[in-house]
């Protein structure tokens, strides 16, 4: 139960820190609503715990949090989709995403919250309301919702990651891995939580109560989490917008792609090449795919299709790959002996260990400490 309290305190919390906030995006605001539901979510377990373990003194307030599990799914669908989306806004198509909470809480309001207080104490006693049809099709409905909308998130983030890898060379405070493991952590336990409320309405292995309090309390540590990461992430543009220099008329793009897309494509990765061996814009960390084409002097999407489609790479391989080979030729410079390995790999455009040695890895086969070894040896 304490673990309860603390949830719906920091829920509180972050509510307070996101409304006194000055000016609010649309993820601060689906960020707020989240915080709302699971301060109604932790704070109403314990309620209902509090009221089991003192002779039901609120009877009124019980059974009534797990109606807000159904919009756990649908919040964080959103939540997903505000951060992926550049310029996202609400739609009023959004709203149909709550009526299953909708139609729940209206067949359960037919069903127990309009008995009365000594009719609620009796079936919550003996936990009656576990043999009912309102309660399987909520709990159904729940696991069905909670995980619905947990593959969704991961197919959003998915999709985020191809777009963020066709415009950036630098991806770390972009790619959202941290809401990813969020999203993946949730799915297991919604779904363990799911499957073990279902296996326990017809085996009875525990009290109802008994698992709520298990069950519930992860949503302690999800606060924590999305509270830390998400009012720490960024605003995330899939795309910088275009500067003056990247305009160019409807006539000259036109001309441009009426050559065949051979040519077309063979003209690009000439001057690509020669861009990067003479001006090595790969040097700069938050190079972009919009910077890039204006040093082109062609448009994002003709530079994108070409990477994609004639060289088989996103516009962060194709970046980091120079980079790499950058490196392989720094690294055995005397110009650049008095440097370490991640000296030499800023050098080349790098901003992070991490990516460095991910990159490395997957274009080298090898880690760089190996590579320089070898590399050692050799000479």
């Amino acid at each position: 139960m304490v673990l309860l309290l603390i949830g719906f305190s920091f829920s509180l919390f972050l509510i307070a820190l996101l409304i006194g906030k000055g000016k609010k995006t649309a993820v601060d605001k689906v960020l707020l609503a989240i915080f709302a539901v699971y301060a109604l979510t932790s704070g109403g377990t314990y309620i209902e715990l509090y009221n089991v373990e003192n002779d039901y003194p609120f009877p009124h307030l019980m059974n009534i949090n797990w109606l807000f599990l159904l919009l756990h799914g649908p919040l964080l669908w959103l939540y997903v989709k505000a951060l992926t989306t550049h310029d996202f806004k609400w739609k009023p198509v959004f709203a149909v995403h709550l009526i299953p909470f909708g139609l729940l809480a209206i067949l359960h309001s037919f069903t127990f919250l309009n008995l009365s207080a000594h009719d609620k104490v009796e079936q919550l006693k003996d936990e009656a309301f576990t043999n009912s049809l309102y309660f399987t099709v909520g709990i159904v409905a729940v696991g069905i919702s909670s995980i619905s909308y947990n593959i969704l998130a991961l197919s959003l983030l998915r999709k985020h990651l191809i777009r963020i890898k066709n415009n950036f060379s630098t991806i770390e405070d972009k790619d959202l891995q941290w809401l990813k493991t969020l999203v993946i952590a949730s799915l297991v336990i919604f779904s363990l939580n799911v499957s073990l409320y279902n296996l326990n309405n017809y085996l009875r292995f525990a009290d109802y109560y008994e698992m709520a309090k298990v069950a519930y309390s992860f949503s302690t540590f999800y606060v924590f989490y999305i509270g830390y990461f998400g009012i720490k992430q960024g605003t995330i543009f899939v795309r910088e917008p275009d500067n003056p220099a990247d305009q160019q008329s409807e006539n000259q793009f036109e001309k441009g792609i009426s050559k065949s897309t051979a040519d077309n494509s063979l003209e690009m990765i000439m001057k690509l090449s020669r861009l990067m061996e003479i001006e090595q814009p790969y040097l700069d960390p938050e190079l972009s795919l919009a910077r890039l084409s204006n040093l082109l002097k062609s448009r994002p999407e003709v530079v994108s299709e070409v990477l994609n489609n004639s060289l088989g790479q996103s516009f962060f391989d194709y970046i980091n790959k120079q980079r790499i080979e950058a490196f392989k030729i720094k690294c055995l410079s005397k110009d650049y002996q008095h440097l370490s390995i991640m000296g030499i790999a800023f050098e080349c455009g790098f901003n992070s260990k991490a990516a460095f040695y991910r990159a490395f890895s997957k274009f080298e086969g090898v880690s760089p400490t190996v590579y320089m070894a070898r590399m050692t040896n050799k000479s």
